[in-house]
């Protein structure tokens, strides 16, 4: 009977840990900017959150990201993450991709200019603050069911969070902000 007892405990013992989860070490607080650091080698931009390096971006461009390689990305843990797009429906949405797999998508909202950013276990909601029209927004709000846990300046390139959010999150509102998804107007009823 002592011998049943420690089955369980052994069979316990010798099942491999569950990895890490990957999103657990990568989360970014308070002042979060992307800035110009190069133009033609790696890296050319920089996002820092509180003065830290969190992440080197390569070269951005719409034909790189929906339709190429995507841009890459070194975190600062040296882990190589990209930006790049897959068809969802009849759009191509941008997603944050790791050696391990996809860990963030994003999605049009029916709303003009409003997005969705999945990941594994959280959702958020990009919208733009003020009246959407032909300029670009300057403010926008990232939100998590009804509550902001980041105001976002697209002009300046920073987002200032209220709550610790994915580093994948702040790399898709940077992508989001600067390229949008492709067609997503469609989404929009048309007036009578």
């Amino acid at each position: 009977m002592h011998s049943e007892q420690r089955d369980p405990q052994m069979r316990e013992a010798q099942r491999p840990s569950p990895p890490p989860h990957d999103m657990a070490r990568r989360i970014v607080d308070g002042e979060i900017t992307l800035r110009r650091v190069g133009r033609w080698a790696f890296p050319v931009a920089e996002l820092s959150a509180n003065r830290a390096t969190v992440a080197e971006l390569g070269r951005d461009g719409s034909v790189r990201m929906f339709f190429g390689p995507g841009r890459r990305v070194r975190l600062a843990d040296g882990t190589d993450w990209r930006i790049k797009a897959i068809t969802q429906g009849r759009h191509i949405t941008p997603i944050v991709v790791s050696p391990a797999g996809t860990v963030a998508i994003a999605s049009p909202l029916p709303a003009k200019r409003s997005y969705g950013i999945n990941l594994q276990d959280r959702g958020y909601a990009l919208i733009p603050l003020g009246k959407t029209g032909l300029r670009r927004q300057r403010h926008w709000s990232l939100r998590e069911h009804e509550e902001e846990v980041a105001a976002i300046d697209s002009i300046n390139h920073t987002i200032t969070t209220n709550e610790p959010i994915p580093l994948a999150a702040v790399l898709l509102v940077f992508a989001l902000l600067t390229h949008g998804i492709p067609g997503e107007g469609s989404l929009m009823p048309d007036r009578d």
